[in-house]
């Protein structure tokens, strides 16, 4: 009978406390006319200048690859030396892939 009470007691005491959720009021948080900066004119602007720009597509793994190459072609040139024949091959197919 301890136990029942106890436990009638706590859940009361549980109910009675006030929730934080029930004392918020959502309405004009979300009311467009009432927000400013960022996320009123700013954001609907952003939204709008970007909505048309399409990203590029994601470049495949080898393609990185060679771009990074070819980015440190000039560093490869250097260690090795432009009569080197790696160094040359590297520069021929940079030329060819368009990064030259």
């Amino acid at each position: 009978m301890k136990r029942a009470t106890r436990t009638l007691a706590l859940a009361l005491a549980i109910a009675a406390l006030p929730l934080p959720v029930f004392a918020q009021d959502v309405g004009p948080a979300l009311d467009p006319g009432a927000m400013t900066g960022w996320a009123g004119g700013a954001a609907m602007q952003h939204s709008l200048r970007h909505r048309g720009t399409r990203r590029a597509p994601p470049m495949s793994t080898s393609e990185a690859s060679a771009r990074a190459k070819c980015a440190r072609r000039y560093t490869v040139a250097s260690n090795l030396g432009m009569d080197h024949p790696a160094t040359q091959h590297l520069f021929r197919l940079c030329r060819a892939a368009g990064y030259y």
